[in-house]
């Protein structure tokens, strides 16, 4: 069985606390993590957190709350400093802002990890402005669904083309990735524990490519419907919008 492990960092630089944030008398992070204990195929949800505020919301819950130190740098350190004393093989990290994830999304990331060392989703991109804007990140697959690349730049590039006769002309070319990530349990370990930042990494700021630069393959499976990450006060302000 697979177990999901929700890092849960309180700090936040573009929206301070967005996490505790409250929508209808629930905070963000219980918006997300009661989502995700509607996946069928995994057996519990955990949240890895450095703030005993966040923990505190999942008292009596059945989601579990585990801290963890406040030094880790990303939220894939997050989930592997847990993921370490588990014996699960299959390791689910979804974002913890990101509660709108459909379950049936997260089930094929669990899925696809039978075959795959590491699985995450994708979303089709229809506007332009989506298309070019470096914080939504882009990737491209050979023709097994297997990741190519990730940028943030605009990939592929049209070079004679514009960008509707692009979408036109080939079926779904521009794809936004959608981070959550299955990985095998050794896949995690490798990547938090052995493996250095990478240079294409460094480059993007982007932990995924740490992975490919290694010889990793990420099968890259296309979401059922879009997902609404909430790192803005305007994400935010759009999230209320939609559970109301």
């Amino acid at each position: 069985m697979a177990v999901i492990i929700i890092p849960a960092r309180k700090g936040s630089t573009r929206l301070k606390n967005k996490l505790l944030l409250e929508v209808k008398g629930k905070p963000v992070i219980q918006w997300t993590a009661e989502n995700c204990l509607k996946v069928k195929n995994a057996e519990k949800v955990i949240v890895a957190t450095d703030s005993e505020d966040i923990a505190r919301i999942f008292t009596g819950s059945p989601v579990e709350a585990v801290l963890t130190p406040s030094d880790l740098k990303s939220g894939s350190d997050r989930v592997a400093y847990v993921a370490k004393d588990l014996d699960h093989e299959k390791i689910i990290n979804v974002q913890g802002d990101e509660p709108l994830l459909l379950p049936d999304d997260i089930e094929k990331v669990i899925n696809g990890l039978d075959d795959a060392q590491i699985t995450t989703l994708s979303y089709p991109i229809k506007d332009e402005e989506e298309y070019i804007n470096p914080n939504v990140v882009k990737v491209v697959t050979d023709r097994e669904g297997y990741a190519l690349y990730f940028s943030r730049s605009p990939i592929p590039f049209y070079r004679d083309i514009d960008f509707s006769q692009m979408l036109e002309k080939f079926k779904n070319p521009v794809m936004k990735h959608i981070g959550v990530y299955g990985y095998r349990k050794d896949v995690l370990m490798d990547f938090a524990y052995r493996l250095k930042p990478s240079v294409y990494e460094q480059i993007e700021r982007l932990e995924q490519l740490r992975l490919l630069e290694n010889g990793y393959r990420i099968k890259v499976f296309t979401a059922q419907k879009d997902t609404l990450g909430i790192d803005t006060e305007e994400d935010f302000e759009k999230f209320c919008r939609i559970v109301s």
